[in-house]
């Protein structure tokens, strides 16, 4: 009984460590997954001053045209802060900015996982797990100008 309780003990202070990292090192990663846990549906405004200098961002925004609307799908290493926000999500280019919005609901099939990749380690956490704390699903918009 001892064991399971020291294991415990350090599987919970392992997560808090990591939610810790996760946090300061991908902040719109844990507002997203955090209002998706503890909010009660209300729509995420998301702010941010990294995501205008995504590459992924910039990128799709490149082959975009004014008024155009985008789903914009990407592999996890072509921006991990990003990925661990939003992966798909809708970008729409606008003449002086831009505006992300998804409707952010994880996966329940347990088919969909994700790369938390911590100082080079990388850990594969299937999306289904969170719902295991009846999390509430949500709009997430974030709006940009220049």
């Amino acid at each position: 009984m001892k064991i399971i309780k020291t294991f415990s003990v350090f599987i919970i202070s392992l997560l808090l460590l990591m939610m810790i990292y996760i946090n300061t090192s991908f902040p719109e990663g844990m507002s997203v997954l955090t209002h998706y846990v503890f909010g009660d549906g209300e729509k995420l405004e998301l702010k941010s001053n990294y995501i205008p200098n995504s590459p992924v961002i910039i990128k799709s925004l490149k082959s975009m045209k004014v008024g155009q609307t985008k789903v914009i799908r990407f592999k996890q290493y072509k921006d991990w802060r990003l990925s661990y926000a939003l992966n798909p999500f809708r970008l729409k280019k606008l003449k002086n900015g831009f505006e992300i919005y998804q409707y952010i609901k994880f996966d329940t099939t347990g088919n969909i996982y994700t790369i938390v990749n911590i100082l080079g380690v990388k850990i594969k956490i299937y999306d289904n797990w969170v719902n295991l704390l009846n999390p509430t699903p949500y709009m997430l918009t974030y709006s940009h100008t220049y």
